[in-house]
């Protein structure tokens, strides 16, 4: 038998999903390229754009997406307010990042986190 989804179910469409780095936690989030090109718009001439996600908690969570000038490998990283989510939220290198869009349009950005746990031999993601 096959439902349709209602309104209040939520409905993810995932961005990009990252395993941390040792960078990631500790200096800044090495952002994806071609999900920042797709996804993001730096207005013309600007190296960074201020974004809000939500986490499960429903906690609203500021960043700043940071480019170099050189256009052809702009290597984006996450700056401002990425450090405070990863104390806050107790992130470890091996931890999983994905950024979703959510929402009845899928008009909202969130963020869940997942960490790699062992269990009876076997590995699986835990929500975090």
């Amino acid at each position: 038998m096959h439902m349709q989804s209602s309104e209040s179910e939520p409905v993810m469409k995932e961005l990009c999903s990252k395993i941390l780095t040792a960078t990631d936690v500790g200096v800044r989030f090495s952002f994806p390229t071609a999900t920042m090109r797709e996804h993001f718009k730096l207005l013309e001439g600007s190296q960074s754009l201020d974004f809000q996600v939500t986490d499960k908690y429903s906690k609203v969570w500021t960043f700043r997406l940071y480019t170099r000038k050189n256009d052809g490998h702009p290597k984006p990283v996450l700056t401002k307010g990425w450090l405070d989510f990863v104390k806050r939220m107790g992130l470890k290198v091996g931890d999983k990042v994905i950024f979703v869009l959510h929402g009845n349009h899928n008009d909202h950005l969130g963020i869940l986190v997942k960490r790699n746990i062992k269990l009876l031999g076997s590995e699986h993601w835990a929500d975090l």
